[in-house]
């Protein structure tokens, strides 16, 4: 569920969706979430922290005062790492402004990336999606013309599984590609991996409500 201040709207589909998800929670004691989770654990722990393609992407996080955070700074290094070491690569910095903000995620990213000497001519911004779904779904039109080559997906690895499930869902030809060089426990990773899970296990309800319904409008916004 989204409420968008500039269109005074509310996501219907997405509250809805919500709902159904709570239920499906409730009447299986919290069996989805755990089979979510477990899905969550195991992409964090075995993702790739290496690739070889020449099309990146890495996921924006919300800013703070200070601006970057830990997060943002880990998957912008290993954009960086990457870019370096494939001089012919080229990034696409995704994620949109924080109501009241001016400053865009992609924006803070292309300009730390840029302060550590990338040319400005192997990025491009994508600065109107505010969560992951609208991310990937813009990222789909605008490396349209790359279908046949898979897509290098940065982000933390507590979030990797959260990605490749929409990307998948989206038919989006991609790659994970973890900040991280391995998963590593802190207090903070277990309440972020069930934030995850539950996510993904909104996303999956409201995918297969829309199919039983056979509502089209929802689906053209899943896949």
């Amino acid at each position: 569920m989204q409420f968008d201040p500039e269109r005074g709207a509310i996501d219907w589909d997405g509250l809805w969706t919500f709902g159904l998800s709570l239920i499906l929670l409730i009447v299986g004691i919290g069996i989805p979430l755990l089979i979510s989770l477990i899905y969550v654990y195991r992409t964090a722990k075995s993702a790739p922290n290496e690739c070889d393609c020449d099309s990146l992407l890495v996921f924006g996080k919300r800013l703070t005062k200070q601006g970057i955070d830990q997060d943002y700074h880990l998957r912008l290094e290993k954009t960086l790492e990457l870019m370096r070491n494939n001089p012919q690569s080229t990034l696409l910095l995704v994620g949109g402004a924080a109501p009241g903000e001016n400053l865009t995620e992609a924006q803070a990213g292309r300009d730390y990336l840029i302060g550590k000497g990338i040319g400005e001519s192997r990025l491009r911004l994508e600065q109107q999606s505010q969560n992951t779904l609208e991310n990937l779904q813009h990222a789909r039109t605008m490396l349209s013309q790359q279908d046949a080559y898979p897509v290098a997906l940065i982000s933390n690895r507590y979030h990797l599984a959260r990605i490749s499930t929409i990307a998948t869902s989206l038919s989006l030809n991609h790659q994970l590609c973890a900040s991280e060089a391995a998963l590593r426990f802190s207090p903070l990773l277990l309440p972020r991996m069930i934030i995850e899970a539950w996510y993904i296990l909104w996303f999956n309800t409201g995918k297969s409500w829309s199919r039983l319904i056979r509502s089209q409008r929802m689906l053209n916004r899943v896949t």
